[in-house]
């Protein structure tokens, strides 16, 4: 299904758009891009009267069965190892540069929190990652919805320096900071 915000075309069925994030499941199915090569002239299709000849269908691939006890299959493989913000709900991955500006609807902002479920919770500007002396800070830009650290709120202005595992709330937006 394509994605109505960056127009990325992802699996059916799919919640959120592997390109940009934006959330599917309200989003209108488009229909699927065919394209046909070669010459397809010379092929008789049958009508609905007759059967279509065994040699013109092929089969099917087999079919592998998991029984419904078979353990989950294993996560997958992060791929980026420096810092970032993880979105457990969705399992997104947000890199942090050395300043990262955290928001939603703002060209200047490096994570972009629009189309997420409880987005809207979130300010145009609402906080910043910086790294000093190879630490990372995070500071809350005077949101309206907060930011919370751990559970405990950021006045607007306050720097607190994050740490492996510490779980950070924008809004109604909960990620998990890790640091490698």
């Amino acid at each position: 299904m394509e994605c109505p915000n960056c127009h990325h075309w992802n699996e059916a069925g799919s919640r959120f758009c592997e390109e940009c994030g934006f959330e599917l499941t309200g989003a209108p199915d488009a229909p699927a891009k065919v394209s046909i090569t070669g010459n397809v002239g010379a092929v008789a299709l049958p009508t609905a009267a007759s059967a279509m000849p065994a040699d013109l269908i092929p089969p099917p691939p087999p079919q592998i069965l998991v029984p419904n006890n078979a353990p989950p299959p294993p996560a997958p493989a992060i791929s980026f190892a420096g810092a970032r913000l993880t979105l457990e709900a969705t399992g997104s991955v947000f890199k942090l540069g050395d300043s990262t500006l955290i928001g939603r609807e703002d060209p200047s902002v490096q994570i972009d929190f629009d189309g997420y479920e409880d987005g809207k919770y979130i300010s145009h500007r609402h906080a910043q990652v910086v790294k000093h002396d190879g630490a990372y800070y995070l500071e809350d830009l005077g949101s309206s919805n907060h930011t919370r650290v751990n559970g405990a709120k950021l006045s607007p202005g306050q720097s607190q320096p994050l740490k492996e595992g510490d779980k950070v709330r924008f809004g109604k937006i909960e990620v998990t900071f890790h640091e490698t």
